[in-house]
């Protein structure tokens, strides 16, 4: 008798902006607290940092730090949350209507389904359906206002998939045992889309 195949654990993984969405989340949440001539002016203010990263001599976390904070830093905890929800409340338009049913079909069917974002996680939860994990960069409120600072690291490259395997620590001491189906667009996403066994490349242009 030859051996009974183990039935794989299916999980989904998949990027927030650009692939669950059709635009940047966090681009709308600053046009929405602070105009589009808000946007404009903070991106000025750090636009020395926006140059040194081009030019890989600065982080893309620091860059994102300080124009996070420029444009929410007079904001506590409790009223940031508020201003969160509202936010994906008018703006759930932006979610790719189409991935967002055939993902949510598979989880209906017992499929983990779990997003993992750059995006501060503090918003992205908002648009999620109940039972969805959603892992991304967390902002830091010590002392009660927004601090300067991110908790740990930016969720991107291969810190996506650090995130995933520490929620998930099966995925380390027992990877064939899970089916790993995984949605990027951009090359944050390049490690985590190599880590699946079914990596999908999303065109973010695409509506």
């Amino acid at each position: 008798m030859g051996k009974t195949m183990k039935v794989k654990q299916k999980i989904i993984v998949s990027d927030f902006d650009g692939t669950l969405t059709t635009s940047d989340s966090m681009l709308r949440i600053i046009i929405c607290r602070r105009g589009l001539a808000g946007l404009i002016l903070a991106m000025v203010r750090i636009l020395p940092w926006l140059l040194l990263m081009a030019v890989r001599l600065y982080s893309n976390q620091r860059t994102k730090e300080r124009l996070l904070h420029i444009c929410f830093g007079d904001m506590d905890e409790e009223r940031f949350r508020t201003f969160c929800r509202s936010f994906a409340k008018a703006n759930r338009g932006i979610l790719r209507d189409s991935l967002m049913r055939e993902i949510m079909e598979e989880k209906a069917k017992g499929t983990e389904v779990v997003v993992v974002t750059a995006s501060p996680a503090i918003w992205v939860r908002e648009f999620m359906p109940d039972g969805v994990t959603v892992l991304g960069s967390e902002l830091d409120f010590t002392g009660g206002m927004m601090s300067k600072r991110f908790k740990g690291r930016n969720c991107y490259g291969m810190e996506k998939v650090e995130r995933l395997c520490a929620f998930m620590p099966q995925l380390r001491t027992d990877r064939e045992a899970f089916y790993v189906t995984a949605y990027g667009d951009s090359r944050g996403d390049r490690e985590m889309l190599s880590f699946a066994d079914d990596p999908h490349w999303i065109n973010s242009k695409a509506q």
